[in-house]
């Protein structure tokens, strides 16, 4: 569900890479023996694989990996991540045996981890995830093997169509001179457009509607706070919920992505100016009058005083207690937060459409085309075509034509996915919104499920058991395709994209978490009353003056010699 962003590699760890990765002509293979490390990876020794997309090693080969396997990844009794459907199904079907020579349980502690080992020299896995800054760094430094042939020769028709799903923003931003040097990990794009999730019992309970206006929204939020919107008889509950960071983007839990876009404002985005250069969202005035419209909010009650200290988890608990009934999130909120086995109630939150400063819609999201993850291979393993068949039969099984999306997918209670198992994975841009979405809602109106695929006919169970009275078997599912409807609504005719997507820039790799940290604090402050509206100003200048104006150019740049 939500994506797990890496962080950026900061300025001291990676101009030591570079300088240890750029003085390295040869590394150790482990056995006291050295490897050329100039030497292109030999694309020819396949010569068992077949030369098919299909085409099984025989006899089978290992592949060493590295990977984060975070805590919410469950398996069926019995299973682990060495052995489970997914293992069993590349050794039989491919004749991959995946050995993963190490883990780790959360995303930036495998970003530090993987540092280490690129810092230290060691030998590197066959194949791995690596984030932008990694990717950048390590094809600086040659390190990675050219993917190019291998994707043309051996990708499957159905993963060059998905793989290009997105108009080749993806596949772009992981090739360095001509050169693939990756396989991305893309995904949908609207899909995590923000929805506004209310609880409609407590608006019946106040006499208001959805809102259509930001002055519409501040005035559930003071219903919501002053007049016992749950009937408690206790003052007890907040208008808006947000989380800490603040979140600024689209696509999480209580984040302001929505928010800001009522605005018409795009923080952590690359706009268009009137001139038609790149500007950085969040130093546009925009920005400054919704910071003031929240100041106004937290000053007057209508926002939890301790958003700053409540993360993602302590908001479910307000939620699951009652004590909020309004928040911007993403489509899968229905989900979690929300738990409509612990609290009957929450039935009753429902998504609508973002409200906007002038009344006008649909609400124009900026997303975010770049790619969080990618994968790559070692320049010196002997089956760079092996990322490639990975990705095939992950492609293939979950949305081809042999697809069987409750095995390889999500179990049929969705109390495992499956889905997460393998560490080679992209998916199809426009799988939910519509394709999942229009094939479901068709085969609903018509009460003919024949048509639909496996993981459509999933959702198309849960959704019926939703309608049929089964709450908790159904609700999540509902309530997440409610949305989806209103996404498609709102944003699919209106699709409008951040206009940076590549790897880090110099400037970015050295300064862009000191920045970022400048403006969570700036942006923090503004909101709880600590620092006047003014500060804003202040913010912007110091960006401009501390990276940002070189950042912008730099993006200019980038923009330039990739259209």
């Amino acid at each position: 569900m939500k994506k797990q962003k890496s962080i950026v590699v900061g300025l001291s760890v990676l101009s030591s890479l570079s300088l240890i990765l750029g003085a390295c002509g040869a590394t150790s293979n482990g056995d006291g023996e050295t490897a050329n490390t100039n030497n292109a990876a030999v694309t020819n020794n396949a010569t068992n694989a077949g030369s098919s997309a299909t085409g099984k090693y025989d006899p089978a080969i290992t592949v060493h990996a590295v990977r984060p396997v975070e805590s919410n990844v469950t398996f069926d009794s019995g299973d682990s991540i060495n052995k489970n459907i997914w293992t069993d199904e590349f050794t039989n079907s491919l004749g991959i045996n995946m050995v993963y020579d190490w883990t780790t349980v959360k995303n930036d502690d495998y970003v530090n981890k993987l540092n280490v080992s690129i810092a230290s020299g060691e030998k590197m896995a066959d194949i791995y995830q690596v984030n932008a800054s990694q990717l950048q760094l390590l094809a600086d430094a040659g390190q990675l093997a050219d993917l190019t042939d291998v994707f043309n020769k051996f990708a499957s028709p159905l993963t060059k169509k998905l793989m290009n799903g997105d108009g080749g923003k993806g596949m772009n931003s992981a090739t360095f001179d001509g050169k693939l040097l990756a396989i991305p990990q893309i995904g949908g794009t609207i899909t995590s457009n923000d929805v506004l999730w209310i609880r409609t019992d407590w608006l019946k309970n106040v006499g208001l509607s959805e809102p259509k206006t930001i002055d519409d929204l501040v005035k559930i939020a003071t219903a919501f706070t002053n007049q016992d919107p749950d009937k408690n008889g206790k003052k007890d509950t907040v208008g808006l919920g947000i989380t800490q960071g603040p979140a600024l983007t689209n696509g999480g839990v209580a984040d302001l992505g929505g928010l800001f876009a009522g605005f018409k404002a795009y923080p952590d985005r690359w706009i268009k100016d009137q001139s038609g250069q790149a500007v950085f969202g969040s130093i546009q005035p925009e920005v400054k009058q919704a910071l003031g419209k929240l100041q106004e909010m937290y000053k007057s009650g209508l926002i939890d005083r301790e958003w700053a200290v409540k993360d993602s988890d302590k908001f479910g608990e307000d939620v699951l207690t009652n004590k909020v009934g309004m928040w911007f999130g993403a489509n899968w909120n229905s989900m979690y937060p929300i738990d409509i086995t612990k609290n009957k109630d929450l039935l009753q939150v429902k998504p609508f459409s973002i409200a906007s400063v002038d009344g006008q819609q649909p609400v124009v999201q900026v997303v975010d085309p770049s790619v969080n993850n990618y994968f790559v291979v070692n320049k010196d393993f002997e089956h760079p075509e092996a990322i490639v068949k990975l990705l095939n039969d992950f492609q293939e099984k979950l949305w081809g034509e042999t697809s069987d999306f409750e095995k390889y997918g999500t179990n049929a209670s969705q109390s495992v996915s499956y889905f997460k198992y393998p560490l080679v994975q992209s998916w199809p841009t426009t799988k939910d919104i519509p394709d999942n979405l229009d094939a479901v809602r068709g085969a609903l109106s018509s009460s003919d499920a024949s048509k639909l695929n496996s993981e459509q006919n999933g959702i198309y169970a849960s959704i019926k058991a939703f309608n049929d009275g089964d709450i908790v078997k159904g609700y999540a599912t509902a309530r997440q395709y409610d949305a989806f409807d209103v996404i498609k609504r709102d944003d699919l005719s209106n699709q409008q994209f951040s206009l940076f997507y590549g790897a880090p820039t110099p400037t970015m790799v050295e300064k862009k978490q000191a920045l970022d940290k400048m403006e969570q604090e700036a942006f923090t402050k503004i909101i709880m009353g600590a620092a006047p509206i003014a500060e804003f100003d202040n913010f912007v200048a110091n960006w401009k003056k501390l990276g940002g104006d070189q950042i912008t150019q730099e993006v200019n740049d980038w923009i330039t010699a990739h259209h």
